[in-house]
């Protein structure tokens, strides 16, 4: 789960740091499997750096200060309590921060059924004038089939649809009309807030899908395409039903086939602090712990821009999905975010070393960037997501110090609800022996890590710098081996064969996509096909590979 590139730190610094580098990556299938130990206690922190205490051994006692800790990594002395300590914890234990709560049985007015609380699932579908004809027909067909797969394999979740246009339609209930929001309201929101607020609250039964998709279908199937696209607005009603009902977590789709302009978070460049408004809606989204996923319907040849760049911030804080997709890949697409389980909801990571190693990138977080902070927030993960970091030592080490901690902290709700922490301490040994370094280090990791770099600098258009950055990689590998065998240094030869496996399928892909992009919507296509680089994992990688040699 949490793996080194490099079997060991070098003792000097090291020499060919863009070839070697300290690289970690973080897979996160390891939550699927036990850690060594589980304690249902509260941990004990650093009160300055916030790394768990794993080794008790360490805790002294002086009779002016009492019980205390020296903090392996920032050196600040923490006062415990003796009815704290415990035996020593292993380098793996999962802490139960909060155990499951018992879930409310309710009584569902409609039907008069008792159901438990559970999550709510919210579509927000485009039926603007440019989805007519085959467009609207795929995404009716694709939210049925999702509806149907519900009612078996998720019944007591509840759902909501809203349709949007140049007004918003806000389906509550599959036997009533819609809630038809439009005007001057669409630009406040304030104001959406308010109205939905006054209107639900008279009515704020939400019917499961297992009681009610027969009438659910027929409310899609007489959905129409009309005007404009107020896709801000709509998108805000879905994300304050969350908040006014009250609903604990779950799920919005998102699917439209253009530009945002109308009502707030306009984005065809008339409204001001459209970015913001969408930034914020992430955030909200993280801290209500909803699940965003975006699709884009594009036909070939059509060029109509939709934003992509922008509402794939609202997948990158809450772990959803980014596409763009042709109306015949509707059925494929929806399918997958139906079969997709997320191992953790509501994750957040942190990073902790010693102050004089940095943390110099971490990818595979953000789809349009990356980032150098130690703790972040990635909503929801799937089992095949990971993340690489590297590590920038600043100082020599001291002769006397031979080993580095390293401490990773993942927070995280399981799939039965329980807030968890995962903690993993990696203590790593530090050599001389730079030949021996190579001959051990994991290339394939280093790769992956550019793979995903390159990504986040396809999302923002920067097809060239993520070509040549993949290209100068494979150039310096295939020096670095010839000058290894020339000079007949031990070194794993498939390992660097491998890793150019990589990258030669990953600019293939790269040409490939330049052909597309002429008859897309080229920064929209950037961007979905950005996220996919970004998040791509070496197991991903190793799939796609095995299905090419399939073929």
């Amino acid at each position: 789960m949490f793996k080194r590139a490099f079997d060991k730190f070098l003792e000097k610094p090291n020499i060919k740091p863009k070839l070697y580098p300290y690289i970690y990556s973080i897979n996160f299938q390891g939550l699927k499997t036990k850690s060594k130990k589980t304690l249902s206690i509260e941990p004990i922190k650093c009160s300055q750096c916030g790394a768990v205490l794993t080794d008790t051994a360490t805790i002294k006692e002086d009779k002016k200060i009492g019980v205390y800790f020296k903090c392996v990594y920032c050196g600040t002395i923490n006062l415990v309590s003796k009815e704290q300590i415990i035996e020593t914890i292993p380098d793996d234990s999962d802490f139960i921060i909060k155990d499951i709560e018992p879930k409310e049985e309710k009584i569902e007015k409609i039907t008069g059924v008792s159901v438990k609380e559970s999550e709510l699932y919210i579509s927000v579908i485009d039926i603007s004038g440019s989805m007519s004809g085959g467009k609207i027909e795929a995404v009716k067909k694709s939210l049925i089939q999702t509806l149907k797969d519900y009612k078996i394999n998720a019944a007591m979740t509840k759902f909501i649809l809203i349709a949007f246009e140049s007004s918003v339609y806000y389906y509550l209930r599959h036997d009533q009309n819609s809630i038809n929001f439009s005007g001057e309201i669409l630009f406040s929101k304030d104001g959406m807030k308010k109205s939905l607020k006054d209107t639900i609250n008279q009515d704020t039964q939400v019917g499961s899908i297992g009681e009610f998709a027969e009438g659910w279908i027929s409310v899609i199937k007489n959905l129409r395409s009309m005007d404009m696209t107020a896709l801000g607005p709509a998108l805000y009603y879905a994300i304050s039903t969350f908040e006014i009902l009250g609903f604990p977590s779950g799920r919005i789709t998102l699917l439209t086939d253009g530009l945002a302009n109308q009502g707030i978070g306009n984005l065809s460049g008339t409204s001001i602090g459209a970015e913001k408004f969408y930034e914020e809606i992430a955030d909200l989204c993280n801290k209500l712990n909803i699940l965003v996923d975006v699709v884009g319907v594009s036909s070939s040849g059509d060029n109509n821009e939709m934003g992509l760049q922008t509402l794939g911030k609202l997948t990158d804080a809450t772990g959803g999905k980014l596409f763009l997709i042709t109306s015949e890949e509707m059925e494929a697409v929806f399918g997958e975010l139906r079969q997709t389980n997320y191992v953790g909801k509501d994750v957040k990571i942190k990073i902790i070393t010693p102050k004089d190693i940095e943390i110099k990138e971490i990818t595979g977080a953000f789809s349009s960037k990356s980032v150098k902070e130690p703790e972040l927030k990635l909503g929801a993960v799937t089992e095949s997501r990971e993340l690489y970091l590297e590590l920038d030592p600043k100082k020599k080490f001291k002769k006397e110090v031979r080993q580095i901690p390293v401490q990773l902290q993942i927070e995280y709700e399981d799939e039965d609800g329980r807030k968890r922490l995962r903690v993993i301490e990696d203590k790593v040994p530090i050599t001389d022996n730079v030949n021996d370094y190579k001959a051990k280090y994991d290339q394939k990791l280093n790769v992956m890590m550019n793979i995903q770099s390159a990504g986040s600098q396809y999302y923002g258009g920067g097809v060239n710098d993520s070509k040549n950055k993949l290209n100068q990689l494979k150039k310096s590998i295939e020096s670095e081996m010839h000058a290894l065998k020339g000079g007949n240094i031990d070194f794993d030869e498939e390992d660097f064969s491998e890793s150019i496996a990589y990258l030669n399928d990953e600019l293939e892909e790269i040409e490939m996509e330049e052909e597309k992009v002429t008859n897309a919507p080229k920064a929209s296509f950037f961007a979905a096909k950005g996220q996919s680089r970004a998040r791509m994992s070496q197991e991903l990688k190793k799939q796609k590979l095995k299905k090419k040699k399939q073929k």
